[in-house]
């Protein structure tokens, strides 16, 4: 297998993943909401055999509010400028806008999108 390949398969799995939730979410009343602030910690809880395929949670500081923390699964896309990167390549300190979702009975909301607001 090719690294493009290696790489690329996580991100398909979450897109069919999503879209299955989604669809069967539907009138479900999921709620989405943007979260930014400064990694305070990072957990990783399980990982798969190929890099990449780890998920756990971050814990965001946020100015003014309590911190949040922010549920990050395999396939969630973190990107820096034009790279995607993983959960191993997070770092306490690094400023990011988590945009999320909570299903119904879900504590923490999960990361779909989680982007570098610095470089």
């Amino acid at each position: 297998m090719t690294h493009r390949t290696g790489f690329l398969l996580p991100w398909l799995t979450l897109a069919l993943g999503l879209s299955v939730v989604w669809v069967g979410q539907a009138g479900q009343g999921y709620t989405t909401t943007i979260y930014e602030g400064q990694i305070k910690a990072v957990k990783i809880v399980k990982c798969g055999m190929q890099p990449g395929l780890c998920e756990g949670s971050i814990i965001l500081a946020r100015q003014g509010s309590e911190d949040t923390q922010v549920e990050v699964r395999i396939g969630t896309w973190i990107k820096r400028g034009g790279n995607f990167l993983t959960i191993e390549d997070l770092n306490i300190g690094d400023q990011v806008k988590a945009q999320t979702f909570r299903l119904p009975g879900e504590t923490n909301p999960r990361a779909a999108i989680l982007e570098f607001t610095r470089p």
